[in-house]
């Protein structure tokens, strides 16, 4: 969808480095601990969400996304909107604004874990990252390339991250179309 507004974009080279058929896996003990894997503050098992779980979240979160398009991305009520968002008890309000898309379709996909990494915040009200991100571990049922297709058709990056793989864009809002493009490859 084209928006009047959009957020900032940020300066990110986009490239996929990461054979997805190679990621381990990650074992039920540390997939389902808090304590098992140390990424970030906002840890949550994300396993075994479906298909039509993630298409209402991607639901909201267009709603949502288009909220702050109408106010304009980098607003004080685009502030306001993302502070009332966060404070939801839902699971939107788990992610930052335009990842949580991704992170559902990504756990229908198969992958055991997705994590949106809040690295150091930037001056944009909207993108709390430096770059938009998500990392997320391999699952035995992970379908490999209805991931990649997806992250090829909209232009987000993939790398390698310590066990895990980093997809990543310029544009949160790449990240809203990855999730929509990758529940399309999973119905087909």
């Amino acid at each position: 969808m084209e928006y009047e507004s959009n957020p900032p974009i940020v300066d990110v080279m986009i490239r996929r480095t990461v054979d997805l058929s190679r990621l381990a896996v990650l074992d039920e003990g540390r997939a389902g601990s808090e304590d098992g894997i140390v990424l970030n503050l906002s840890y949550a098992d994300m396993r075994g969400w479906s298909l039509e779980d993630a298409r209402l979240i991607v639901h909201q979160e267009q709603d949502f996304l288009d909220q702050l398009a109408e106010v304009g991305w980098t607003t004080d009520e685009a502030s306001a909107i993302i502070d009332d968002h966060m404070s939801e008890a839902s699971e939107l309000s788990w992610f930052d604004p335009g990842v949580a898309g991704a992170v559902f379709a990504l756990s229908a996909a198969g992958p055991p874990r997705s994590v949106h990494a809040t690295e150091e915040r930037s001056e944009a009200i909207a993108i709390r990252a430096t770059r938009p991100t998500s990392w997320w571990a391999a699952g035995p049922k992970m379908q490999a390339a209805a991931i990649a297709n997806a992250l090829e058709s909209v232009g987000m990056g993939i790398a390698p991250n310590g066990e895990f793989a980093e997809i990543f864009a310029d544009d949160i809002l790449k990240f809203h179309a990855f999730a929509e493009r990758l529940l399309d490859e999973l119905e087909d």
